[in-house]
């Protein structure tokens, strides 16, 4: 039987990006609220479309993180849905669409969980000593996650090792797999958010970009792939995204990088205009 999975599988995308869109107009949100969204929705895309015809950058999902730390998890789906969606509209439209919406939406939520809301500095407080102890307590508190996640990683190499058939890499499946196992039990151990500044931000924007959108997205290529192929259902299989996943690994990972680097760059003097805005319209 030749299943159609890209096209069930568009289908729970775009019923799972529907409800918290009827949840949010069911809020009766403020039209400032509103305004914020459209707002940083247009940036998001005008930031990634002139990444994506000059500098080889990903400002637009920095952009989408940015938000969702500024504005919560409702906010930061909302944002990266949207903006993902008007994006294309000039990078091109397609079935892989919703997937990069419900990407972008994933890493705009789970910025807004992760974090806790950013503090505003003074005009008058002294930079370099607030630079200073931001990039301390940034490492200082990400130095838990790091462990764990390379800890994760060589667990994973360990495995390997033992379990690899001829010819497999470790560049694949299981780096994004263990990856994603040390994020679980860095959750796990630190049981609160993280402290928002530009080292966290820059180190939370690399590792979530290659895990979640990129452990996402080439499970949406799976599914393209199985749609553009004359064999159907056939290519949906463990070996074909396993495949996936070990030449999709370079290219996530220079997404994550040029992501991260935006994060680092304008992440923190953004933040805390976004803080001001929502402090000062009453967004919080």
């Amino acid at each position: 039987m030749n299943v159609n999975y890209m096209l069930i599988s568009i289908v729970i995308l775009a019923v799972a990006i529907a409800i918290p869109f009827v949840t949010f107009e069911k809020k009766k949100p403020k039209a400032r609220q509103i305004v914020m969204i459209a707002v940083m929705s247009a940036l998001t895309v005008a930031a990634n479309i002139i990444c994506a015809c000059t500098i080889p950058l990903h400002a637009g999902t920095a952009l989408v993180i940015i938000s969702g730390i500024a504005f919560g998890p409702e906010s930061g789906f909302l944002i990266g849905v949207l903006s993902r969606f008007v994006c294309n509209f000039f990078m091109g439209q397609g079935m892989w669409t919703p997937w990069e919406m419900a990407a972008w939406g994933i890493l705009g939520a789970l910025a807004g969980i992760a974090f806790y809301k950013p503090e505003i500095s003074g005009h008058f407080d002294d930079k370099k000593e607030i630079m200073k102890k931001k990039t301390q307590k940034g490492l200082s508190y990400m130095a838990v996650p790091v462990v764990c996640m390379l800890l994760s990683e060589l667990a994973g190499y360990i495995v390997y090792i033992f379990t690899a058939t001829e010819g497999e890499t470790f560049f694949g499946w299981r780096l994004y797999a263990f990856g994603l196992a040390g994020i679980v039990i860095s959750v796990i151990l630190m049981h609160r958010r993280i402290p928002c500044n530009f080292v966290t931000v820059t180190i939370f924007t690399f590792v979530s970009v290659f895990v979640i959108y990129g452990g996402l997205m080439n499970i949406a290529a799976m599914m393209m792939n199985s749609t553009l192929s004359d064999s159907g259902s056939s290519q949906v299989s463990w070996e074909a995204l396993k495949l996936l996943y070990i030449t999709g690994a370079p290219y996530d990972a220079a997404h994550a990088l040029g992501a991260s680097v935006c994060a680092f760059m304008f992440g923190d003097g953004l933040l805390d205009k976004l803080t001001r805005a929502r402090i000062k319209y009453g967004l919080s």
